[in-house]
């Protein structure tokens, strides 16, 4: 009797576990007691049980927010499209290299001219001194809003602050970097180093220019590679500084007034500017949010056993199809024109995460361009390499594909036929630099098999005939680019096809 009470009072404090009765004949499982359950009731002599004072609730274990390497990279690269989508807007010259000239070439001419034996590049004080700056500080402030301590402090004598905006300057040296010799940089996008020009604002040819008086550069010298993270930096701190000496204050502790937020966000250029890169308003403060995500997204999850369907879909699929090619050819009857060519291929892919695809795409088309030409000839070889992401569903998929890759022609001139000359140039192999965009569906009869469709346009770069004059100039105006020159053409492509798919889930 004694051991059935002390199990019922266990009971109800919340502690009760299997009990053996030592002396009993039958084996005692388990005794519940029930919150109706009225202990003094029926046992007058026992007091009812009190709570635990040890017994705390159960709190999860807080888990440490990582480094946002994925929106460091992301941020940065959205800040340096921008920057060049500037520059291509704002420049003729700019456009005209990157769309005419061979980029790889011409990259690798632009770096061997830097000189670095002086310190200023031809820019003015403006571009130099603070555009510079403000680019330093942008990607300052870009790492460390992806630095979940950082992002936190305020300007204060403490090592956590310096220590941290120490790495927003490693980071703004190496933003800095790439955009001065990077290949998404100004010598890879607009070739600075590879042509000069002279010191003036004039357009070519330069009536102001005086041979031995008048200076000209290839905007290139130590002055960006120093001037962008340190001056940038300091750029940083000032701004730190604004904001919490002028714009704390002024706000107090109201975060809904707008007066105090317009102050901010203008007091912050690079702040704003790298805020709004992440998404967030311009006067948004991290330590004003504590506890808020860094990123906002917005999911829209499917049913449990939908994104059960998808985790268990195939990792390969292998489609041999049907392709045509809209494309520039040779006939008797016709010299360069488009024609649709026709043939077979086979496509393969490989899927990397829930969203993206690895590619690759391979056509054939015999005898495409039956007579030669600088641009066609002979048999037609297309091969395509890149990434495709869109969704999937138990019968359906739709996915669009960015690829790069070449176009190939078997029997073609190897140079442009020379004007007024009888001779034919040189047949063989001749290669052109292709990009290809294409929006595929897939319906999906079942789990290992489907059928395909795929719509694209496929922009093929030609060599021209036209080529720049021999040497590299006279002063002011020195260029050591190729002296070729390319034309873009579109193509439109279709393919057809079953898709067969094989491959464990991803884990197993």
């Amino acid at each position: 009797m004694c051991i059935s009470v002390s199990c019922l009072v266990l009971a109800w404090g919340g502690l009760a576990r299997p009990l053996v009765a030592a002396d009993a004949p039958q084996k005692i499982t388990e005794i519940t007691a029930t919150p109706d359950f009225d202990v003094a009731h029926w046992f007058p002599t026992v007091s009812a049980p009190t709570a635990r004072l040890d017994v705390q609730p159960y709190q999860p274990p807080e888990i440490e927010e990582r480094y946002h390497w994925k929106g460091l990279l992301i941020q940065s690269l959205e800040f340096n499209a921008i920057e060049n989508s500037v520059r291509l807007a704002s420049d003729d010259q700019i456009r005209i290299f990157l769309v005419n000239k061979p980029f790889w070439h011409d990259y690798a001419a632009s770096l061997k001219q830097f000189n670095m034996r002086r310190w200023n590049d031809g820019d003015d004080f403006l571009v130099n001194y603070i555009g510079h700056p403000l680019e330093g500080a942008v990607a300052g402030y870009i790492e460390i809003q992806n630095d979940p301590k950082a992002r936190m402090l305020e300007i204060s004598g403490n090592r956590e602050y310096w220590k941290s905006r120490g790495m927003a300057m490693l980071w703004a040296t190496v933003f800095s970097t790439q955009s001065e010799i990077g290949p998404l940089g100004e010598a890879g996008i607009g070739n600075e180093g590879g042509w000069t020009y002279p010191k003036l604002k004039c357009t070519r040819p330069c009536p102001q220019y005086k041979p031995g008086i008048t200076h000209y550069t290839n905007n290139t010298g130590w002055v960006d590679f120093i001037v962008t993270p340190a001056v940038g930096m300091l750029w940083v701190l000032m701004e730190d500084t604004l904001d919490r000496y002028i714009s704390d204050p002024v706000q107090g502790g109201n975060y809904k007034r707008i007066f105090p937020k317009i102050l901010r966000g203008g007091l912050n250029p690079a702040r704003s500017f790298s805020n709004l890169l992440r998404g967030q308003k311009p006067w948004y403060r991290d330590w004003q949010h504590s506890g808020v995500p860094l990123f906002k997204e917005v999911h829209f999850r499917p049913a449990d056993d939908q994104y059960e369907d998808e985790a268990q879909q195939p990792r390969f699929e292998i489609s041999p199809h049907y392709t045509s090619l809209s494309t520039v050819v040779n006939t008797p009857g016709c010299h360069n024109c488009k024609r649709t060519t026709t043939g077979s291929g086979i496509e393969a892919s490989y899927r990397l995460t829930r969203w993206l695809d690895a590619d690759v795409d391979l056509n054939r088309q015999p005898n495409a361009s039956p007579l030669p030409s600088d641009r066609a000839g002979g048999n037609l070889t297309n091969g395509l390499f890149g990434l495709r992401s869109g969704f999937d569903t138990e019968h359906y998929a739709l996915k669009l594909a960015l690829r790069s890759g070449f176009v190939q022609f078997n029997n073609a001139y190897l140079t442009s036929p020379i004007e007024g000359s009888t001779e034919a140039p040189q047949t063989g192999k001749i290669t052109h630099f292709a990009w290809n965009v294409a929006i595929s569906g897939d319906y999906r009869i079942g789990r290992n098999f489907a059928l395909r469709c795929t719509l694209g346009e496929t922009l093929v770069r030609y060599r021209s005939a036209a080529e720049d004059p021999p040497g590299i100039g006279h002063p002011p105006y020195l260029s050591w680019l190729s002296h070729q020159n390319f034309v873009n053409r579109g193509n439109w492509t279709f393919e057809a096809g079953p898709v067969f798919r094989f491959g464990a889930p991803r884990g197993e």
